[in-house]
């Protein structure tokens, strides 16, 4: 009897053992009662792994005097937890025998990394390569925030994900916008069901975090998550009417801790200190409020700063970024070349045109508006230059999302994905000086990309001279294939006649022996 009891006793617990999957989160909950704020106790946790690894990652207050700490685990193996605390209900907590699995979702890899091997390029921490395709959409958050089933954001989230978008910019909050403003339409959520701290947007009380929103928005990076899609977080927005807190105030640092400490848990996050980042005049301030991210967060998740030139090109101040994300409206590749060439980092162009509704909604009547054949072509000239582009539509940007009808720019985005992601693209270097009449990305002797706007292209072909090559021409607005000659050598070559007005992209490749 005494052997069965022991028995029982020792499946009972191993069956109450934690278990996560590599990457994934998983938040471990204490209760205590806190007097005075509960959003100033400070909660954190010393997880310890596989091979000495150790990181510390810090708590955050969920409401009813629940806190959580969110643990991602980076290696597969057991590891223990121990917490310190400001209050002694919650600190010398300690949990062994955590066990991490092999990650068996086919979406989630890690955290994105910056390749060492090709800094200019992206990698995923279990080494899985990734092609920036992104997304702008800075009021995902924000529908049926009181809907449990979050239908509207799930049916965008899906329908960026089934066309290869891996990669969303969204805002933490917007209140509203100047040129829209209130609710315009059915789908203008600005401003949103719910606000980020206690009170409204004309008397916040910056002291105390709404955890119900967070809660929220948890779903949000959820949903994403489960996609394989980045969010590409933007703490901050200047000039959506916003009430924030005072500058260089303990809200202001309660607020930035607050976040880093709830989303850093998800791998697939990554840090932008504002949209617009340049509306920061301040740049100690915003210095020291990156700074306090990349302290908070115990995962290291990349960190940027929107479009802020005079940040970014200030080498003392911009150590502390990541990765470049520029809006630019012009010169599209030259602005992606001179990023690249000033440092060794990935660049993004953000905002290179604004591609127009379906349906015509109450939004921004930018310029810079254009149908999809001008947007995609912009974004050849991004990526050829050996950057990445974001994707921005009418109907689901700024605080509009209505992401149906599906806009008819997703689908050729998708081709131009498809068809780079084909490539050794992070080997592959702008190369210009091998073409006359449209720009070039190669791998010289390896793999060539071409992009013709017109019908007649002079290519440079002389690395491959030895072996068996492929070539194809490839329509980049319906996605038809066409088999061309593959000698090497320098030589002038006409797009198919079939593809009419469309630009082409010409791939040549040294086939596998």
């Amino acid at each position: 009897m005494k052997l069965l009891f022991a028995l029982f006793l020792a499946s009972t617990m191993a069956r109450a053992a934690t278990t996560v999957e590599q990457f994934h989160a998983h938040d471990f909950v204490f209760k205590a009662v806190a007097t005075g704020n509960p959003f100033d106790v400070e909660l954190a946790a010393e997880f310890a792994g596989p091979g000495g690894a150790r990181f510390k990652v810090p708590g955050f207050y969920d409401g009813d005097d629940t806190w959580k700490i969110r643990f991602s685990p980076t290696l597969v193996g057991e590891w223990s937890m121990t917490t310190a605390a400001s209050i002694g209900a919650l600190a010398g907590k300690k949990e062994s025998g955590i066990q991490c699995v092999t990650n068996r979702h086919p979406n989630i890899h890690g955290g994105l990394k910056v390749d060492p091997a090709h800094p200019h390029h992206f990698i995923y921490e279990d080494g899985t390569r990734y092609f920036l395709l992104g997304y702008e959409a800075d009021w995902l958050w924000a529908p049926g925030m009181n809907d449990p089933e979050r239908k509207v954001m799930r049916r965008a989230i899906d329908s960026m994900a089934s066309h290869g978008f891996n990669h969303v910019l969204v805002n933490i909050y917007a209140h509203d916008t100047s040129w829209a403003p209130g609710k315009s339409c059915d789908w203008d959520y600005g401003p949103a069901e719910m606000y980020p701290w206690e009170g409204d947007n004309q008397k916040p009380d910056h002291s105390r975090l709404n955890t119900k929103f967070f809660q929220r928005y948890d779903g949000m990076m959820e949903a994403l998550r489960d996609k394989g899609i980045v969010a590409h977080i933007m703490l901050k927005v200047y000039n959506k009417k916003v009430k924030w807190p005072t500058k260089w105030s303990k809200d202001e640092e309660r607020f930035f801790r607050y976040v880093t400490a709830r989303y850093q848990g998800f791998c697939n996050v990554v840090w932008d200190y504002s949209k617009e980042s340049y509306n920061e005049k301040d740049e100690v301030l915003q210095s020291h409020l990156i700074e306090l991210v990349r302290a908070t967060d115990g995962y290291r998740r990349l960190m940027s700063a929107h479009d802020d030139d005079h940040y970014e090109w200030d080498s003392d101040l911009s150590r502390n970024l990541d990765f470049r994300v520029d809006q630019q409206h012009s010169n599209y590749a030259e602005t992606i070349l001179f990023d690249r060439a000033r440092r060794p980092y990935p660049v993004i162009n953000s905002e290179f045109g604004y591609e127009f509704g379906v349906d015509k909604l109450p939004t921004h009547s930018h310029h810079n508006q254009c149908d999809w054949q001008e947007l995609l072509r912009r974004a050849y000239h991004i990526y050829l230059a050996g950057g990445y582009g974001v994707y921005y539509y009418n109907n689901t940007a700024w605080d509009v999302i209505k992401p149906d009808p599906e806009p008819p720019g997703m689908k050729v985005f998708q081709l131009l994905k498809e068809s780079l992601d084909s490539l050794p693209y992070w080997k592959m270097e702008p190369a210009n000086n091998l073409a006359i009449g449209g720009p070039c990305l190669a791998l010289p002797g390896e793999s060539y990309a071409f992009y013709l706007e017109g019908n007649e292209i002079t290519i440079n072909l002389t690395a491959l001279d030895r072996g068996p090559v492929t070539a194809e021409w490839i329509n980049t607005w319906t996605g038809e294939k066409v088999k061309t000659s593959n000698r090497p050598g320098v030589r002038r070559t006409k797009k198919p006649e079939s593809f009419g007005a469309a630009p082409a992209l010409l791939i040549v490749r040294r086939k596998a022996e």
